[in-house]
């Protein structure tokens, strides 16, 4: 009973965010839900964090592993010359997900990155670049596996 009552109050907050119906397996965290879209029949898992400083796309199907981070605005340090402790210049750039891509769990998906559609990012994974449609990726950095059929 317990168990069904905790769902059904996941959905909820769900729907509250993202204003329609998201598959909710746990807590997440966003930090600004006015720049996160999110497509059809996604799933999200415990303990995943979206920023959503600029903007990030989620399309349908996609599925957001337990632990796994949007991040995208990071610290651009080779743009400061004088780097004072507070005065890092800011990096934002959009995040997109296309449709039907699975995030390993404990994943960081870092600014201007584009996942291409049914593509998978191994657990514990960076990604710094684009990952190309059908392909799976893995490691610190992300690099390419192997291409699916």
């Amino acid at each position: 009973m317990f168990n069904w009552l905790l769902q059904r109050i996941l959905q909820i907050w769900g729907f509250f965010i993202f204003k329609k119906r998201v598959h909710i397996y746990g807590l997440f965290s966003v930090a600004n839900r006015h720049n996160v879209t999110i497509g059809k029949n996604c799933s999200i898992n415990h303990g995943v964090f979206l920023l959503g400083r600029c903007q990030i796309q989620i399309g349908n199907n996609v599925t957001l592993s337990a632990r796994c981070m949007l991040l995208d605005a990071t610290l651009d340090i080779d743009q400061s010359e004088n780097i004072e402790l507070f005065g890092y210049n800011h990096l934002s750039a959009p995040i997109i997900l296309d449709d039907n891509v699975w995030i390993g769990a404990g994943s960081i998906i870092l600014p201007n990155v584009r996942i291409g559609k049914n593509s998978v990012v191994g657990a514990g994974s960076v990604v710094t670049k684009d990952v190309a449609a059908y392909s799976v990726v893995a490691g610190n950095p992300a690099k390419l596996i192997r291409m699916l059929k």
